[in-house]
């Protein structure tokens, strides 16, 4: 496979595969069905259990060939399955084939985290209200104005009572009653 094109890594068993798939990241994994410690079926379970590893094309060899042995690989997660003995040129078109498979999932992907940022945006937009700075009416969905309270009863099903916080008292009411008193003790 190197003189194919490819970086090629060898490991001596299913589990010494399954630990180097969690720490580096490989496109496509070629593996045996019959290996020690961890059989290529369960090496297969093992990476379509874990959502949180990038997309692996796996590619199961074995010298089995029945229609039931190859059902069983795809079953177990397997992307390809590969019939031992196996000709050069095969595995060449296979991994030509695997190739535009990574890179269609690579392409899905990055249009999936673009659709996630775009949600993103989105709900960050919905949560703005737009509210005129002078009359304080909101901008309702039919982009008519309502004025607050119309739009929270129909918007947040509230009706509004009328109150005034204690800045509104201090700076505004207070200062016309002041004004009020000092009016009637000047006639």
């Amino acid at each position: 496979m190197s003189g194919m094109g490819h970086d090629v890594h060898v490991v001596g068993d299913g589990q010494e595969a399954w630990e180097r798939l969690q720490s580096l990241r490989f496109d496509v994994l070629m593996t045996d069905w019959v290996m020690p410690e961890l059989d290529g079926l369960d090496l297969c379970r093992q990476l379509r259990a874990r959502a949180d590893l990038p997309f692996l094309y796996v590619m199961l060899v074995s010298s089995r060939s029945s229609t039931a042995d190859v059902v069983a690989g795809i079953m177990a997660g397997a992307n390809d399955f590969l019939t031992k003995p196996y000709e050069r040129a095969e595995v060449r078109a296979r991994l030509h084939a695997a190739g535009r498979v990574v890179e269609l999932e690579r392409s899905l992907a990055e249009r999936v985290r673009e659709l996630e940022q775009a949600l993103h945006e989105v709900a960050t937009l919905r949560r703005l209200l737009p509210i005129c700075m002078y009359c304080k009416s909101i901008r309702n969905d039919e982009q008519a104005w309502d004025d607050i309270e119309e739009y929270l009863h129909h918007h947040a099903n509230a009706d509004c009572t009328h109150s005034i916080c204690p800045s509104c008292y201090e700076n505004r009411v207070q200062p016309m009653l002041d004004e009020l008193h000092s009016g009637k003790r000047a006639s």
